[in-house]
Order: C-alpha cells, then sequence, then structure tokens
C-alpha cells in the first residue's frame, strides 16, 4: 500500500507498507577458527515479514526534488524451522535437525535526490 501528499507548496510526504506472506530463509553460520570447524546450516519457511518506509520531500523547482527517509524491515520463519550442525560433536559428525525460530530486522535513514521528467 502507498500514499503520499503534498502539505505545503513544496513539500512531499509519501509512505510505503507491505506485507510478505510467505518467507524462506536459508543460511550457513561458520565457525572457522574453533579447533574442529563447524557449520551450522539453517533453513525455514512459511513465516512472514513486513516492510514500512516513509519520505519527506522537498522541491527545489518543479522537477527537482531532494528528501531524507527511513524504511523497515522485518521477517520471521515459523517454529518448525530447523538447522543442523557439521562437526558439533567432533570432525565428521553431524547433528541435528532440531526446531528452531529465526527472525531478521533491518532499519536505516537514506537520503535521495529526484529528478522528473517532463
Amino acid at each position: 500500500m502507498s500514499g503520499e501528499t503534498m502539505f505545503a507548496e513544496r513539500w512531499r510526504v509519501s509512505a510505503d507498507i507491505a506485507y510478505l506472506p510467505w518467507t524462506d530463509f536459508s543460511g550457513r553460520d561458520n565457525h572457522l577458527l574453533r579447533p574442529t570447524t563447524t557449520f551450522f546450516d539453517q533453513r525455514g519457511n512459511g513465516g512472514g515479514g513486513v516492510q514500512a518506509q516513509g519520505v519527506l520531500s522537498y522541491f527545489i523547482t518543479n522537477n527537482f526534488s531532494v528528501g531524507i527517509g527511513g524504511r523497515y524491515w522485518a521477517m520471521w520463519t515459523k517454529k518448525d524451522s530447523d538447522f543442523m550442525c557439521s562437526g558439533c560433536g567432533g570432525p565428521g559428525t553431524i547433528a541435528g535437525p532440531e526446531f528452531a525460530k529465526y527472525s531478521m530486522e533491518r532499519w536505516g535513514v537514506f537520503f535521495q535526490v529526484a529528478y522528473k521528467l517532463d
């Protein structure tokens, strides 16, 4: 969903929000400096996520604007995701799979410059 409005003569505020109905995750956590190198293989799916973004822009001319904005992302997996460990019990051993739940959050601030062609 997206929306924007000009709340003053040269000022615009815009916002976007999105929902992710399904996510898929696959990753590997490396522990290369241990006496026995270990790898944690992680995977999950069926979770969800959201993204929200807002931007405040100022129009220097009718075609040229500058702005500042913020963005937030979050994603997660269900509780029945899993991980396996290679090398946790010694060289050549594999432990797991064990149930796990994963989540991720990111946020940031950005600056933007835009030029609109007529």
